[in-house]
This record gives C-alpha cells, structure tokens and sequence, in this order.
C-alpha cells in the first residue's frame, strides 16, 4: 500500500520520507505533499524515489479531502506544522486551526478509507513542573533515584498556546476511535545533510560574537529527525497494532547548553561563547522538567531506535 507524507519539504517530514523511500516503507510506493518549497529544487531530495509530490494547501479542507481520495493511502505521517512560536508564540486562530483543524479533516478523511493516520504532538501538553514521585521505568532508572517521568496516561497541563492546541488535537482525533497514533515528541534536531532549526540555534549561539545563555535546566529528550522518520515509519505500518499516545522520543534526557558542548567537541568548533544558565530565572515562563517516560515505546517498537544526543553525536 501507499505511504503518504503530509508536510513532505518540512524538517521531520523530508526526513521521513527520505527513510521511507530508502527500505522503511518496504514494497509499498511513497507520496508526499508540499505548500511553498518546491522538491524539484531541493538538492538534498534528488534520488529519493518519492512516486508523486502534490502540492497542497491544507487549510483547503475539500482539495485535502480530494487528494487522500486519490491517493488512497494505507496510511498517512502527518508532518506539517504552521509556523506557530513554540513555547513563546502567542497563538492565534490561523495557529489553532493549522495544528487541529487541518488535522482532524485529514485523519477523518483517511479513516472512512479504512488507513491508518500518524499525528504529532508535543512533550509541551505537560507543564514540566514534574509529576507525584513514584518508582522511575526502567528505560528512565539511569537519570537516578526519586526521578518522575511524564507517562502518556498523565494528564495534561500545557502552560502555552502551543500545548494547548496540540491537546485540543490529541482530543479531537482520540474521538474520532479511528486507526489513529499521536505520536508525542520533543525537541528534534538534524545535522546532516544541514542543520535543523533545533542545531542551528545552538550554533548560532555558539559562533556569536557576544555571549549568549543557554538553558541547563529546559529537560528534554531530544531525538534525530532520520531517527523519528524510521520510527514514524514503523507506527505507520498495518503490521503495527498500536493505537493511541505513544511518546515518541530518545530516552536520554539533555538540554540545549550541554548539546552545545557535544556539538563543539563534534565538529571541532574552535570557540564556544554559549554560557549556561537557568530558564527559571529567566523570567520566560517556559516549561522546565518534561522528561518523558519511553517505557510503552520500548514495548511497541520492533526495528526503529531512536538514539539520544550523546551516542549521536559521539
């Protein structure tokens, strides 16, 4: 059957169908979709054997429709994301409606063809001020004694426009009782063959002329786009018989000062003028702690792994 990527040219989505089309889609054929940037002059997507590209404004609820009745997929990764801000965007009704809206209308529409629909979510539906102590999993007991991780039955508190929407999302789909994953990440880095948003921020900061703080106390469990794809690939399999939540991360938890001093030593960068410092005392309100429980990812995924900073950027 056919695989479809929605959001094919983003960061996630280019990686996902650079490993689908490489042998994590097995004999079925990959389409993806587009809005602006174009495949045909993407250097990076040459040889990457993707069927047919569509271009698609997924805001045009019947043309999205239209084009899931085409294809007529096995299964869909949902991919796009509109440019929202993060944990600092203030949101707004283009925002809600990109992140739940465009979503539900696909997922519905892949549903009454019997498919299979991968979603994203955020580490963000939690406020990341921690969860009531209890025993740690065991893919969690190397972070130490006493600490608490995020469980997909947790529930949710998200502190920003982002997270909100994101849940409002995760809502919306479990209601529709389809073949549905939502597949919960956290921040997602890529280095080859050029920097993601997540690494050039990091750079950026650490090739600037002035000093620069970067958080130590943001915990995230940072995961490699390529790495995501295989699994996104995975879930998205009739083979796979999850449904529901799943966190979809690495189980290492980092933040982003000491990713800047693994990609110093990595790419022999002669000077690091990133400084670390705590996001609570920044006054931002962002959320701290959201280290995510893996252990139900563990159970469900089979071939995919998704590696943490330290053994990637070795």
């Amino acid at each position: 059957g056919t695989l479809l990527v929605v959001g094919g040219m983003g960061e996630l989505g280019r990686a996902t169908v650079t490993v689908a089309c490489n042998g994590w889609w097995g004999e079925g054929a990959v389409e993806a979709t587009f809005f602006h940037s174009h495949p045909d002059r993407d250097e990076e997507l040459c040889g990457v054997d993707v069927r047919r590209w569509h271009q698609l404004d997924l805001s045009d609820h019947e043309a999205a429709r239209r084009l899931v009745m085409d294809v007529n997929p096995r299964a869909v990764i949902y991919c796009a994301v509109p440019k929202h801000g993060g944990a600092s965007g203030s949101g707004g009704v283009t925002v809600e409606a990109g992140i739940v809206d465009d979503v539900v209308n696909l997922a519905e529409a892949v549903q009454m063809l019997g498919g299979r629909f991968v979603a994203i979510s955020t580490d963000m539906v939690f406020d990341g001020r921690g969860v009531e102590d209890r025993s740690t999993s065991p893919s969690s007991a190397a972070c130490g004694p006493g600490k608490s991780f995020y469980r997909e039955s947790d529930p949710v508190s998200p502190t920003n426009r982002y997270g909100q929407y994101k849940v409002e999302m995760e809502t919306k789909l479990m209601k529709t009782g389809g073949n549905i994953v939502i597949a919960r990440t956290s921040l997602i880095l890529t280095l080859d063959p050029k920097p993601g948003k997540g690494i050039k921020f990091v750079l950026d900061s650490v090739h600037n002329d002035a000093e620069i703080i970067l958080f130590t106390d943001e915990l995230r469990n940072m995961s490699f786009s390529d790495d995501l794809g295989r699994a996104l690939c995975e879930l998205a399999s009739p083979d796979c018989g999850f449904r529901g939540i799943i966190h979809l991360v690495a189980d290492e938890i980092s933040n982003r000062f000491e990713l800047s001093q693994l990609l110093v030593k990595k790419l022999g960068l002669p000077t690091n003028k990133a400084r670390p410092g705590l996001s609570a005392e920044s006054g931002l309100n962002r959320p701290l702690d959201l280290s995510l429980d893996t252990s139900l990812l563990h159970s469900v995924l089979k071939r995919a792994k998704l590696r943490g900073v330290s053994e990637r950027l070795r």
